[in-house]
């Protein structure tokens, strides 16, 4: 411990810049909050395809070949080549795909409130007096 010179004259009594003082401190703590990135969220949107099968419905010509046996006498007849075209049609699957929206993801934030219990490790100073002053 250092030692330190001082006036050897006797204190007044009352006089306070002339008392010896010792400081006792302690410490106090304030709790606040900061703000700190949490996390974050995120929706990722992909596409899937997958295949459906659907019965459709349709039609189609067909030409069917009758023969018919006539066996009777004409006056006249053309002789010679002779091309007959019977044009068949059928009907063909069309599909035409449309977009339909089916859904909209909102993401909105909201502040939510909760308490945290935190401990605090404070340091107090303490006095301890012992008098080894004799009473005459």
């Amino acid at each position: 411990m250092a030692h330190e010179e001082r006036d050897e004259r006797p204190l007044e009594v009352g006089d306070p810049e002339e008392d010896l003082k010792v400081q006792r401190s302690e410490e106090k703590f304030r709790a606040g909050v900061g703000q700190r990135e949490a996390g974050s969220m995120n929706v990722k949107k992909s596409v899937r395809t997958e295949r459906e099968e659907v019965r459709v419905p349709k039609q189609r010509e067909e030409v069917d070949i009758e023969r018919v046996s006539v066996n009777r006498e004409v006056a006249e007849a053309e002789f010679g080549d002779e091309e007959v075209v019977v044009q068949v049609f059928e009907e063909e699957v069309v599909v035409t795909k449309r977009v339909v929206l089916k859904e909209e993801i909102r993401l909105r934030k909201k502040i939510v409130e909760e308490e945290e219990v935190v401990e605090v490790d404070l340091r107090k100073e303490e006095v301890e007096i012992e008098d080894d002053t004799r009473r005459r």
